[in-house]
C-alpha cells in the first residue's frame, strides 16, 4: 500500500532547514513574548475570539482544559503507552513515551521567558491560571502526543478509512486544544503558535529518530504489526 512520502520515505527529504525554521520562530516568538505586556493586536484577537464563539464551543473549550490538566493529562498517555506496548508495538510504545515525556519542555521555556498571562482587567478570563504563559504547556503536550498518535496510526491500521477517521480526530483534538487557550483567556495567540512550533521541532525529529531506528523507511510494515478493523 502505498503511503504518503512523508511517511513511506521515513523523512528522507533534508529536515534541518525545517527545524532551524521551527528553532527561529520559536526563539522570535520567546523573545517578543519576553518583551510584551498586554499587546494590544493580541487583546484584540483575543476579545474578537471570546465574542465570535458560541456557548457550544465554549464548553468544548472547557472541556479541552480538563483534558489537558493532570491527572488526565497523564493518564490518557500512560493507558495509550501501554496498550501499545502490550499491542506488540514496543517501538511505537517506547517513543511514544519519550514523547509524552518532552512536555517537560514548556515549563523550561516558560521559566526562560517569564511572560505574564492575559489579565481580567484587559479580556474575559475564565480560569485564572498561575506559572509564566509562553509557551501553552496544554499545545505543547496535545500536539507532542497526539501528532506521534497520528504517526503511530499511519504505521498501524490498514483500513484507509479507519486510519484517516482516527488521523483525523486526532488532528481536530490538537486545533481545539490551541483554540481553547485562546477563548478561555489562558494564552496570548504567540503562546500557543510556541507551543505548536516546539511541539512540530520535537515531534519530527522523534519521528525521525523512529524511522531510523526501526529501519521502516527500508520496508513495508509487517503484516503482524497491522490492524484491519
Amino acid at each position: 500500500m502505498i503511503r504518503h512520502r512523508l511517511f513511506r520515505n521515513g523523512f528522507s527529504a533534508p529536515l534541518l532547514p525545517l527545524w532551524l525554521a521551527l528553532a527561529a520562530i520559536t526563539v522570535l516568538l520567546s523573545v517578543y513574548g519576553a518583551n510584551s505586556t498586554d499587546p494590544a493586536w493580541e487583546v484584540e484577537a483575543i476579545s474578537w475570539v471570546q465574542s465570535a464563539s458560541p456557548d457550544a464551543l465554549l464548553q468544548i473549550a472547557k472541556f479541552m482544559t480538563v483534558i489537558g490538566r493532570s491527572p488526565i493529562s497523564t493518564v490518557i498517555p500512560a493507558v495509550a503507552i501501554v496498550a501499545m506496548w502490550v499491542w506488540g508495538q514496543r517501538h511505537l510504545s517506547i517513543f511514544l513515551a519519550a514523547v509524552a515525556l518532552a512536555r517537560v519542555l514548556s515549563g523550561v521555556v516558560k521559566q526562560l521567558v517569564d511572560r505574564p498571562r492575559p489579565s481580567a482587567s484587559v479580556v474575559d478570563v475564565t480560569y485564572q491560571l498561575g506559572g509564566p504563559s509562553f509557551p501553552s504547556g496544554h499545545v505543547l503536550g496535545a500536539a507532542l502526543f497526539y501528532g506521534f498518535l497520528i504517526y503511530c496510526a499511519e504505521l498501524s491500521i490498514s483500513n484507509k478509512a479507519v486510519r484517516r477517521l482516527v488521523q483525523g480526530s486526532l488532528a481536530t483534538v490538537i486545533l481545539l486544544m490551541g483554540y481553547s487557550r485562546v477563548e478561555l483567556g489562558a494564552h496570548w495567540p504567540t503562546d500557543v503558535l510556541g507551543g505548536y512550533a516546539i511541539a512540530l521541532l520535537v515531534l519530527s525529529a522523534m519521528i525521525w529518530l523512529h524511522r531510523r531506528w526501526t529501519g521502516a523507511n527500508q520496508k513495508e510494515r509487517p503484516e503482524s504489526a497491522t490492524v484491519t478493523p
